[in-house]
């Protein structure tokens, strides 16, 4: 599909549809629960905690409210927001060296909803977990529990398969691509783990690469 050409379907088609050439979509306004934090995801205790407190509180928030539309039924996959605060990182260029120390490294962890999550039930969800949890890092992943619109518009976005330390040539190669389309990056890295890592081995994973934009100019 051309780079001119978005997708017009479903709100939901093709979002997790990806190949190794980029392409262009417009990505229609998402409700997401949240965990944010910091640090190396391969080394963080908190990371793996998040990834637990969201599937976890995702069937409380999503039996309150109105029921998913017909075509947006199932769990939907892991996704995540990252930056770096270290303002000689910059994730967006493909670097191998931003991979080799994520210290300074900030991630939000994102599990889609088909609504915005209740603010009550979300309060309480996230305080059942917390009084739940039995270590720091639990606890800290429960409080941290929240809910985010996310509306990113026009992206594109391209498939890595295989292990995140060779996700800098994939990164890499989906930013040169917006160079030679006469576009430029408007909204942080987003990432959505079709295959997360901690369910296969790294040969296996397949991770959607998205990245907003906006023409060049605009």
């Amino acid at each position: 599909m051309p780079l001119d050409s978005p997708t017009h379907h479903h709100p939901y088609h093709g979002l997790y549809k990806a190949t190794s050439v980029p392409t262009l979509l417009e990505v229609p306004p998402l409700e997401y629960l949240t965990v944010d934090g910091e640090g190396d995801p391969q080394d963080s205790k908190l990371f793996a905690a998040a990834i637990e407190t969201l599937y976890a509180a995702a069937p409380v928030l999503a039996s309150v409210g109105p029921p998913p539309d017909d075509a947006d039924h199932g769990l939907s996959p892991l996704e995540g927001l990252w930056w770096s605060t270290d303002p000689e990182l910059n994730l967006e260029s493909g670097d191998p060296a931003c991979w080799l120390n994520r210290t300074s490294w900030r991630w939000t962890l994102l599990l889609r909803q088909s609504h915005a999550p209740d603010p009550a039930t979300l309060a309480a969800a996230r305080a059942e977990l917390t009084e739940a949890s039995h270590t720091p890092e639990s606890a800290a992943a429960a409080s941290a529990l929240g809910a985010r619109s996310l509306r990113e518009g026009l992206c594109v976005q391209v498939m890595h398969e295989g292990p995140i330390e060779d996700e800098p040539a994939t990164v890499g190669a989906l930013h040169r691509h917006l160079g030679q389309q006469g576009l430029v990056p408007a909204g942080r890295h987003h990432e959505i783990y079709l295959v997360p890592a901690h369910t296969a081995p790294p040969s296996r994973l397949r991770t959607i690469l998205r990245q907003p934009v906006r023409r060049r100019g605009r």
